[in-house]
């Protein structure tokens, strides 16, 4: 998303911690403009971050310059679902 009148550390900390969101991440700032990606928490379905990130906005009065949804990435898939399980088994390897 990217939004203008705002600096990128203060939307950054008012996107985390929401029911949706898992992290954002800053992409860019320049000009007025702070670009950042959401990331959603497991388990939610389609539309539902974008529900709540654009309800987040209106009720903030953003000016919302891009707001749009990204497929998921082949290698985020890939550590969620076999990071638990390297993580189990380096708990049992100590």
């Amino acid at each position: 998303m990217r939004v203008v009148g705002i600096s990128a550390t203060e939307l950054r900390d008012k996107l985390n911690g929401g029911w949706a969101r898992a992290k954002t991440l800053v992409l860019s700032e320049a000009a007025g403009r702070a670009q950042v990606r959401v990331y959603p928490k497991p388990g939610l379905v389609n539309g539902d971050l974008a529900s709540a990130v654009s309800e987040l906005a209106m009720r903030e009065k953003w000016k919302l310059e891009e707001l749009h949804t990204e497929e998921g990435r082949l290698d985020e898939v890939f550590r969620s679902i076999t990071l638990p399980e390297t993580a189990a088994v380096t708990e049992v390897a100590k």
